[in-house]
């Protein structure tokens, strides 16, 4: 097992701890059947209207999921950030054209699967299964909570959401892209922002 764990490179190592359950046989397994894809700030890993046919594990970069709304303005629904999944399941199993974009907001990594291969490993493989239903459940809850967000009232209290909840978010996305996700302006977030800052303590 020891040696199983050397033929890796050295970034599995964060995504077996994120998913303790995968063994390292199956963390091989999967290895054997993906790619390394380096993509730039603002290249697509899915584009609109393509039908989905890869997911993929951030090794590295960071990405949105973007629609567009009735004016074609874009709206952010999700970020992904270093050892998470990026895919669009529902595209995927629908055969259906995206109507989510998913792209790379600086410069990324990924590990790259075909999701005709995987899936066939659930059958087989109980601990892929489990973790199949982790991101899935995972996806449903970062739904909920955006929903959750965006039925504040104001940018001040949808921003100041994220600064106790997702400070992550805070710290690594633009503040025009937090405005696209939290749909408003970006000179009302900015306002709310300043505000904020100079009083944190008054909401």
């Amino acid at each position: 097992m020891r040696q199983l764990k050397n033929d890796l490179p050295a970034w599995y190592d964060q995504l077996r701890e994120k998913y303790p359950v995968v063994t390292l046989d199956e963390w091989q397994l999967l290895h054997s059947m993906a790619s390394v894809k380096h993509i730039k700030k603002g290249e697509p890993l899915l584009r609109y209207g393509y039908i989905a046919r890869h997911a993929a594990f951030i090794i590295s970069g960071t990405f949105k999921f973007s629609i567009l709304d009735e004016e074609g303005e874009e709206k952010i629904v999700k970020f992904g950030f270093q050892n998470d999944f990026l895919a669009n399941c529902e595209s995927y199993n629908k055969k259906a054209a995206s109507a989510i974009s998913i792209v790379a907001i600086e410069d990324a990594v990924v590990l790259r699967i075909n999701i005709k291969r995987i899936q066939p490993l659930y059958s087989l493989h109980i601990n892929l299964f489990r973790v199949n239903i982790q991101l899935i459940e995972e996806l449903m809850a970062q739904q909920s909570e955006h929903q959750q967000i965006l039925s504040l009232r104001s940018p001040l209290q949808r921003y100041k959401f994220l600064m106790e909840n997702r400070p992550l978010i805070i710290q690594k996305i633009s503040l025009t892209n937090i405005a696209r996700y939290l749909y408003t302006s970006r000179e009302a977030l900015s306002r709310a922002k300043l505000f904020l800052h100079k009083r944190p303590q008054s909401l």
